[in-house]
């Protein structure tokens, strides 16, 4: 089985959260947050996510805590995904999706849009509970504890994740 770490930024404004509307042959049409898998150019999760924003959204942000992890088995391509969701404390820049020209993600990409919360019951949404259980942790400020990222050898004690 092959496995896939990917990182997803949750961003809201005015009650509207940032959604990317893609399409695939085996789900169909559905919203996620804006992220993408690791890259090997990658040093930390929050910077392959701010590398994915840029790419998916135009926009360049400032990546906050880490809110939670979900997995997920892709059943038609047997790969195993680990995804960790991180609050978007900030961002600048309009939207976009010019700069996926060329990359893989240009066909499943449909549309980057703000969502009225509210709205996202009308629409297939993963991860499915994000209303009920994601946005709720940012209301309290209940982030999880993330221990950091590190490169072993010289230097192993230098903390790559902000």
């Amino acid at each position: 089985m092959k496995h896939r770490i990917r990182a997803a930024g949750i961003a809201l404004q005015n009650n509207k959260i940032l959604m990317l509307r893609v399409r695939d042959q085996y789900s169909g049409e559905y919203w996620i947050p804006p992220g993408g898998g690791l890259e090997d150019s990658d040093v930390s999760s929050k910077q392959a996510l701010v590398r994915e924003f840029r790419e998916e959204t135009g926009l360049d942000v400032t990546v906050g805590p880490l809110l939670c992890v979900r997995e997920f088995h892709e059943t038609s391509s047997d790969r195993y995904h680990v995804e960790l969701f991180y609050l978007v404390e900030s961002w600048r820049g309009e939207l976009s999706l010019v700069n996926l020209e060329g990359l893989n993600d240009s066909e499943y990409i449909q549309q980057v849009a703000w969502v009225d919360v509210e709205d996202l019951n009308q629409y297939k949404v993963f991860p499915a509970d994000i209303v009920s259980t994601v946005l709720p942790l940012i209301q309290a400020k209940q982030f999880a504890t993330h221990l950091g990222s590190y490169v072993q050898g010289e230097n192993d004690d230098v903390n790559h994740l902000d």
